[in-house]
């Protein structure tokens, strides 16, 4: 058997391979030189392929900090498998993982032992061989890897899109202490500040907040995150058949995360022209058993509100609560010490009018009387709803 030095032959100064040689081996088979270039050919290109397809795998896992990492997965996976098509279908659902049609190769994406999805591959030519089924058995690991990999990120991005909510949420309920503590006595000003600052904090993009005065019911005020305060015929019109009051009526938190698809929303009257809502969420604000009002979210995606959103809504409730309450308490104590010192005021110039001799003067102080003890009474409702615990401490 000559040398492989021999399979070469130099003509006009290019080496080409000696096809008519024939050589036998030791297992009795006879070899041309032919069937070895072909194998050479072979064994080239599927190092080839494999050179490529392991450059390549890098870009696979750059892939999961994309929000949707199958475009580019599948354009990677036609890359490998030299596709005309190629479809990733997560989860696996009940499809078959085998496929005995000619043109197109079906395989499992795996994490671990478990199979989440399948990977389903269409080429006309050259038909899918054993390295196309190796290759893809790869390829359903490292999607699935992937896909695992962005599933992780996504949670991560989410807590921490949470925490950095939550820290501006801090920062935004000690600004409304402040404002609580400073004795803010305009509940009209107050609300302005509160309603623009609300969507920020709890993730939404508007908001809206009802007011309904302790001292007269059947003037709401509606806020709006906008700056803007709405007529006070859209102010009823939301308290008796808008979102806030369906709210007020539950007398809990609400989550409406598909507008379209939920009755209790298309029951409601809204005004939506341009950019729909599609999620919302209300809290209602309540002192005691009192409800001073609501407070509304809302977004123009669908899905947008989970239960960590709604009592992150429900702890700015509180706080909004408080202060709204806080203010309007101040209000009435400052109006109800002007009137007394009035009232006093009269009562000394009758006593004075009296010591004089004035009969007339003891009726105007009996009138008097009866108005201090209508201011008071007044005054009184405005503070019974403090809790019991602060009562038992004035009694004693």
């Amino acid at each position: 058997m000559p040398g492989l030095s021999s399979l070469f032959i130099r003509h006009r100064g290019m080496i080409v391979i000696d096809t008519q040689q024939v050589f036998v081996l030791r297992s009795g088979v006879a070899v041309t030189t032919s069937d070895i270039a072909t194998q050479l050919v072979t064994a080239q290109r599927r190092a080839a392929r494999l050179r490529n397809a392991l450059m390549t795998v890098g870009a696979f896992f750059t892939t999961a900090r994309q929000s949707d990492p199958l475009p580019m997965l599948r354009d990677l996976c036609g890359e490998w498998l030299l596709a005309d098509k190629v479809d990733i279908v997560v989860p696996a659902g009940t499809g078959s993982l085998r496929s005995h049609a000619p043109t197109m190769l079906v395989g499992p994406i795996t994490i671990g032992r478990r199979v989440v999805g399948r990977i389903e591959v269409t080429r006309a030519n050259p038909p899918f061989d054993s390295d196309d089924r190796e290759l893809l058995t790869a390829l359903g690991q490292i999607v699935g890897a992937v896909l695992e990999q962005s599933s992780l990120q996504g949670q991560l991005d989410q807590y921490l899109n949470q925490a950095r909510a939550h820290a501006d949420t801090l920062d935004q309920l000690l600004h409304f202490g402040r404002l609580v503590i400073s004795a803010t006595a305009d509940p009209l000003h107050l609300g302005l500040q509160l309603a623009t600052q609300v969507p920020a904090m709890v993730g939404g993009e508007r908001a809206s907040l009802l007011l309904i005065p302790l001292d007269n019911e059947e003037t709401p005020l509606l806020i709006l995150s906008n700056g803007h305060i709405a007529t006070p015929e859209r102010a009823r019109e939301v308290r008796d058949q808008g979102f806030a009051g369906l709210v007020l009526r539950e007398g809990q938190p609400l989550i409406i995360d598909e507008t379209e698809a939920d009755r209790r929303w298309l029951s409601l009257r809204t005004h939506e022209i341009d950019a729909p809502t599609r999620c919302a969420m209300a809290a209602p604000l309540r002192w005691g058993s009192r409800l001073l009002g609501a407070i509304t979210v809302t977004t123009t995606r669908s899905r947008r509100f989970d239960s960590s959103h709604l009592n992150l809504l429900e702890l700015v409730a509180c706080h909004i609560s408080l202060a709204i309450y806080a203010a309007d308490l101040e209000v009435h104590r400052k109006r109800s010490v002007k009137h007394l010192n009035a009232i006093q005021d009269h009562i000394n110039a009758a006593l004075t009018a009296a010591r004089a001799g004035d009969l007339k003067a003891l009726d105007q102080i009996e009138a008097q009387l009866q108005d201090m003890q209508v201011a008071l009474r007044t005054l009184s409702l405005n503070v019974s709803v403090l809790p019991n615990d602060y009562e038992q401490a004035d009694e004693t």
